[in-house]
């Protein structure tokens, strides 16, 4: 997250022109894909081409967020984004095309550039989310076994 109102009204407009910009993004919220601190570079990107899956640089106030856009919504005609960072448990609120600055296209990590969204980095990404609803739907399976061991012994009245 970047909260320099000055950076952010210069990326806005060398976006809007058509050129890609660089910078440090701070924070947690997107790792493993984009590790505190990483260099990310952000390319102008048309909303209407913006899909689910793809990470998304954009404005909230005088701060660029940048996450994956876990679905697309329309409302009076015009696209939602819902966003969220890879390692959040919740989605931002609704992002509007006013928004978007651009797409995140690459990190740079250990001197090497890294595509975002390239096949081999979204599968990584799906696999991580499908390993995350395996361990919680355990996580639940755990729950009511013990819930029902508890019952089996005898250890739940029922009213």
């Amino acid at each position: 997250m970047c909260n320099t109102g000055a950076l952010l009204n210069v990326s806005a407009t060398l976006l809007g022109q058509g050129y890609g910009v660089r910078f440090s993004a701070p924070g947690t919220s997107m790792g493993p894909t984009i590790r505190d601190g990483e260099t990310i570079t952000v390319a102008p990107a048309v909303p209407s081409e913006i899909r689910r899956g793809d990470v998304v640089a954009y404005r909230r106030g005088y701060h660029v967020i940048a996450h994956r856009v876990v679905g697309v919504e329309r409302h009076n005609e015009s696209p939602v984004f819902l966003m969220r960072g890879d390692a959040a448990m919740s989605c931002d609120p609704p992002v509007t095309r006013k928004q978007i600055l651009g797409k995140v296209v690459s990190v740079e990590r250990r001197g090497r550039q890294r595509k975002v969204s390239s096949r081999p980095a979204k599968l990584a990404y799906m696999a991580r989310v499908a390993a995350s609803r395996v361990k919680r739907s355990m996580a639940a399976a755990a729950v009511m076994i013990g819930v029902r061991s508890i019952e089996a012994l005898g250890g739940v009245e029922h009213a």
